[in-house]
């Protein structure tokens, strides 16, 4: 019993020196990149167009199964908001059962269907999961359309847009948009009182024969199935499917203002005010821009742990939160950096956000910065591998985008081979400093001073983006 005591006492001062012998002045250096590895989906074209991927996995006796279109970006034109009446009126039922008769047929096996115009998603146990899969495609091709629904949700549509007629958030998300991409573009365009009123249940039918189809169209499935029975139900449930062929749309590029310029919509009963620093980009996923992008944002914008929201909130307390985004993809996208703030700080908050920004147009980060990116990306990166479903958007988006075969094998690497010059490149190239477009949405009378003695050209807008004196 004392050689086993003595022992422990012996093992306690051995890992006490060891210990002491750390140096904790010294950040630990980075491990490796982690090696990704995840199995390709099983890839079937049915005759119609549709793609089937499978992924295959017995960790649950579950599997889902989504349904995508890609229609790309849609101009609604004067009818905006018919897409989303067609989204709620493919839940109302089919031409065989009522809303209430399947809505029971999915609660009574425990599944989850749901259906939107660009497409739909069923999951269910294993045993269930192709009567749940069943329902979700007879949702697709034969929606009944009822009127009663029709008027049901134009209603509720109408409410919701009267509900946020004094959000600063809502008519922020509607106007910077509008701004940025034009009252004609597809991702400027957004739906009004108007524009609601004026579609009738014939529109919605014409928008499902015009965009519901199997035409570039994507079903994939995850989990507890063989290849070869989710190719034998998909084939089942859509191989006779016929519809419009899609053709993807070629939209005009809109320009950046020449100049950086501030514009604001006054909402008196603002207690903070929206700003949002934004400019337009182009960055495809094949860009070899794109990985650089991405960290970039992350050291400017991505959390809680980069430059903005260690700025505006935590040494000035302007906001409760102050982040950026990028987007990417094959059309045109926006940078954007953003914050609620208190509306009588807002022109501090905006000096605060263009220095932020130009500093990365101006400066390395320190390799700290760059580091801790990286590491955040490789562990989330890693981390959700662990869905299965990661895979089978891997496979789409390398066919949607056209991207190598091993993108996503090789996305570590590319991300971590990023230098600080890299992210200092692209940071002039995509966030603008003299020529973006800051918009503001709140109470005016609070900010409006502020903001003109600090020398801004400000340009005023209503709650719909049109111009006024």
């Amino acid at each position: 019993m004392k050689k086993i005591f003595t022992f422990f006492i012996a093992a306690l001062f051995a890992q006490g020196a060891a210990a002491q012998k750390l140096d904790r002045s010294q950040r630990p250096k980075p491990g490796p990149a982690p090696i990704i590895k995840f199995e390709d989906p099983v890839i079937y074209k049915l005759p119609n167009g549709i793609t089937v991927l499978v992924v295959h996995t017995h960790r649950l006796p579950k599997v889902s199964a989504s349904y995508s279109i890609d229609a790309g970006p849609i101009s609604e034109g004067s009818k905006v908001g018919v897409l989303g009446l067609l989204s709620g009126m493919l839940n109302e039922g089919t031409t065989t059962k009522t809303k209430v008769q399947f809505d029971e047929a999915v609660d009574q096996m425990g599944a989850e269907v749901s259906l939107t115009s660009g497409g739909g998603q069923a999951s269910a146990l294993s045993r269930y999961f192709k009567d749940a899969f069943l329902l979700m495609a007879e949702a697709l091709r034969n929606p009944s359309f009822p009127e009663t629904s029709f008027e049901k949700l134009k209603s509720q549509a109408l409410t919701n847009l009267k509900s946020s007629e004094r959000s600063s958030s809502a008519t922020s998300e509607r106007v910077v948009n509008a701004l940025s991409f034009g009252l004609n573009h597809p991702k400027g365009q957004f739906e009004t009182e108007q524009s609601i009123n004026s579609i009738t249940l014939e529109d919605v039918k014409a928008a499902y024969k015009n965009y519901v189809t199997p035409s570039r169209g994507y079903l994939t499935f995850v989990g507890d199935i063989e290849p070869e029975d989710a190719i034998a139900l998909a084939t089942r449930a859509f191989g006779d499917w016929k519809g419009n062929a899609l053709i993807l749309p070629v939209l005009t590029k809109v320009n950046n203002p020449v100049k950086t310029e501030v514009n604001v919509v006054n909402i008196p009963n603002a207690v903070q005010s929206e700003i949002t620093v934004t400019n337009l980009i182009d960055l495809p996923l094949s860009s070899p821009d794109f990985h650089a992008v991405l960290l970039a944002n992350e050291i400017l914008g991505g959390g809680a742990d980069a430059k903005l929201f260690r700025n505006l909130r935590e040494k000035h307390g302007f906001t409760y939160g102050a982040y950026s985004h990028t987007g990417s993809g094959r059309w045109q996208s926006t940078f954007s950096a953003s914050a609620s703030v208190r509306n009588e700080k807002v022109d501090s908050a905006v000096v605060e956000f263009l220095r932020e920004i130009n500093v990365m147009r101006m400066e390395k980060v320190s390799p700290e910065l760059l580091q801790s990116a990286k590491n955040l990306y490789n562990g989330s990166f890693a981390l959700g591998l662990e869905n299965p479903s990661r895979a089978a958007g891997f496979a789409s988006n390398i066919l949607i985008n056209n991207l190598p075969k091993d993108f996503y094998r090789t996305y570590l690497q590319k991300l971590n081979a990023v230098t600080a010059d890299d992210v200092l490149r692209v940071s002039k190239k995509y966030f603008s400093y003299d020529n973006a477009r800051i918009v503001i949405v709140g109470k005016t009378d609070d900010f409006l001073p502020g903001l003109i003695k600090s020398g801004y050209q400000v340009k005023h807008f209503n709650r719909f983006a049109a111009p006024i004196e």
